[in-house]
């Protein structure tokens, strides 16, 4: 709930909204499950690859190597909007859109300002910590955790070394 509830907020504008989540395999059915029951609505692969495809597009930088590039249209529209895009009709109260994702996903690797997230299944807290520094590359701005163990919280404080962590 409260994941849903944060990346939902003002649909995910703010940089303290959950924007990719990494969750441990034990848990990871039942946390997509949960994310459903909360106001979630989940894509499939094929439906995640067809927002994607519209979330974003492909550009050079002026090196003239290729990246993905947000596609501003969808900065902050609602879950529906992003549904359409997707190939789905959400229902108009849907807060979320949620997928499990590969970690190479543009929604893990990009910053994107829109309430979609996507859920990449880690084999541990090891790994969900590595795999979040690593997708925030380095801009050391914010990150964010869920837990209850505070070696776990302490843990990824002091490895993001953001300026906001909570």
């Amino acid at each position: 709930r409260d994941i849903i509830v944060g990346a939902a907020f003002d649909n995910n504008l703010l940089c303290i909204g959950e924007k990719q989540i990494f969750v441990v395999d034990a848990v990871f059915d039942e946390f997509m499950a949960q994310m459903a029951r909360h106001g979630g609505y989940q894509l499939n692969r094929e439906q995640l690859r067809r927002l994607a495809g519209e979330a974003f597009s492909d550009s050079k930088d002026a090196g003239g190597c290729s990246q993905k590039v947000l596609n501003r249209d969808f900065i902050g529209v609602d879950a529906s909007v992003l549904g359409k895009a997707a190939g789905v009709n959400a229902p108009d109260n849907t807060l979320v859109l949620f997928a499990e994702a590969p970690f190479t996903c543009p929604f893990v690797q990009k910053e994107q300002m829109m309430p979609m997230l996507p859920v990449v299944r880690v084999a541990d807290v090891d790994e969900a910590i590595a795999k979040a520094k690593e997708s925030e590359h380095g801009y050391k701005h914010s990150a964010l955790m869920h837990s209850q163990h505070i070696g776990n919280l302490t843990k990824m404080g002091q490895e993001m070394d953001c300026t906001l962590f909570v």
